[in-house]
């Protein structure tokens, strides 16, 4: 019986051939703009859900014009986060990152180039949920010229992951950093 109805239908679309190249372009157009839309939605609402607070966290960007030229970026003025913080009460606390582009490493005799360091303030584990192996999140960075780095540079500098707390790192031949935590 269901096989009769299958050679049916097969029947119907061979004779309706614009008919049913319509309805089946209309219906894979549809389809794939509403994966399309769900994978997208899937895809924004995945950031930083390791984060604790990650429905209290925003990021500030900025519109700048030119002329007729508009640029637009995750970057403000350093000023910006205080004066936030002190003139709106709904603000609990405030960090700024900054990506520092790519910059020299030595430890020794090694000189490695690391792309992705990010100067960031001491307010960045009260904002942020980063899980801590070695050192204190409250004071990682509350002194000028310390450095938390990951478990992968403290292998590449150091050989180990324990007992780098207090090590110096120079960046880009000229600054010493202390390593506060891992």
């Amino acid at each position: 019986m269901i096989r009769n109805y299958f050679k049916t239908a097969f029947r119907r679309l061979k004779k309706n051939k614009g008919f049913t190249a319509i309805n089946v372009l209309g219906l894979s157009i549809g389809l794939a703009t509403c994966l399309l839309i769900l994978f997208y939605v899937c895809d924004e609402l995945s950031f930083d859900r390791y984060n604790a607070n990650a429905d209290r966290i925003y990021r500030i960007n900025e519109d700048i014009k030119f002329g007729t030229k508009t640029v637009s970026g995750a970057t403000t003025a350093p000023s910006v986060a205080q004066a936030l913080k002190s003139n709106l009460p709904g603000i609990e606390d405030a960090v700024r990152l900054k990506f520092a582009g790519g910059i020299k490493v030595t430890k020794g005799d090694n000189h490695l180039y690391e792309s992705k360091a990010v100067y960031a303030d001491a307010s960045l584990f009260n904002v942020f949920t980063l899980r801590m192996i070695a050192g204190e999140p409250k004071t990682a960075l509350a002194e000028p010229h310390t450095v938390v780095i990951d478990e992968a540079m403290a292998q590449k500098y150091f050989g180990t992951v324990q007992h780098v707390i207090g090590k110096t790192l120079v960046f880009n031949l000229q600054e010493n950093y202390k390593v506060t935590g891992v």
